[in-house]
């Protein structure tokens, strides 16, 4: 099959879904695909994609996130489109952008698509009951972690561990992490740029941090091997990858007790009440001095990866492309 991945114009900080889908993309080339990634342009250059698109003439068209509209104007009878989530459409929109967005980014692309793929159930249930599709209409395909994430084995920092946070937007609870996190020796490693909240919240409890920007996926790695724990009690996500990207690398990991982030973690975390301050520090207190619990939630992290394994995500998308040929 010659199937064509194609993939939003490059944001600064912003590659879970091109990390994805480059691995991804390796994996179907080992099973003997042809694969095109396609990168398009600014939205200036929306009629010039189109016909670069279409000239491909591809037996797959797999629009991967983010560019949605891109379905109205591929043949519909074989484009598959994944959705992470409408968090955009729910949190982040009113008035008449947001009746612009639900139609020509969400509901028009979902109801033309062949098949529609959502990264976890949370996303599907969300789909499901802000915009009226049909559960049997949608595929749940988990993502995958990088096949860069394997296992850095260190030891447990117990005196003053290096905790990650990959992310710092509104929903990702950071103020609430920092503030549980308050006279706790420790070093907190924020990627992410700091808004008012963040930096008041550092001020006010004195969390030692480190900050970093717009960094490579090499860079992102680097970060997770030199950690000691991940932390991730964000109050909403489509799937959650910094989880499975923990597990994988063996560090042990704090993440809230709510959907998607609960599936997606298993039993290789400790799942805190997101918006109880208390919660979040009694788990990080508990990894920190708590050695065999510690040795046990990174040990059912590693089992628990296996679920996400580049391989194995990329069969089930190939499982898809071969229904629909």
């Amino acid at each position: 099959m010659k199937i064509v991945i194609i993939h939003r114009q490059p944001k600064v900080g912003a590659y879970s879904i091109e990390n994805l889908f480059h691995t991804l993309a390796d994996e179907l080339r080992n099973l003997g695909e042809e694969i095109i990634e396609y990168e398009v342009g600014p939205r200036t250059h929306l009629l010039s994609d189109i016909r670069a698109l279409r000239k491909l003439d591809a037996d797959i068209y797999h629009v991967t996130g983010d560019v949605n509209y891109l379905v109205l104007f591929l043949p519909w009878h074989n484009t598959v489109l994944t959705v992470h989530d409408i968090g955009h459409f729910l949190f982040g929109l009113t008035g008449w952008k947001k009746w612009l967005y639900k139609w020509l980014w969400l509901l028009l692309p979902m109801r033309l698509a062949r098949r529609v793929t959502a990264v976890s159930s949370a996303t599907r249930d969300h789909i499901v009951e802000y915009l009226g599709l049909s559960a049997k209409n949608i595929v749940v395909i988990d993502n995958c972690y990088s096949s860069q994430y394997k296992s850095i084995p260190q030891p447990f920092n117990k005196n003053c561990p290096r905790i990650l946070q990959v992310g710092t937007k509104p929903y990702k609870n950071v103020p609430r992490l920092i503030r549980a996190l308050q006279d706790i020796p420790c070093r907190l490693i924020l990627i992410g740029e700091l808004d008012a909240d963040i930096t008041v919240a550092l001020t006010e409890t004195g969390v030692q941090f480190e900050n970093y920007i717009g960094i490579s996926q090499e860079e992102l790695f680097r970060q997770y091997a030199g950690a000691d724990m991940v932390s991730f009690v964000s109050i909403g996500e489509g799937f959650g990858v910094p989880i499975i990207e923990a597990q994988a690398v063996g560090r042990p990991l704090i993440t809230a007790n709510i959907p998607p982030m609960y599936v997606a973690a298993g039993h290789g975390a400790y799942l805190a009440d997101p918006l109880d301050i208390n919660s979040i520090r009694t788990g990080i207190l508990k990894i920190i001095h708590d050695d065999e619990y510690r040795g046990h939630i990174v040990k059912s992290g590693f089992k628990n990866a296996e679920r996400y394994a580049p391989k194995t995500v990329a069969t089930y998308y190939f499982n898809q492309y071969f229904e629909i040929k």
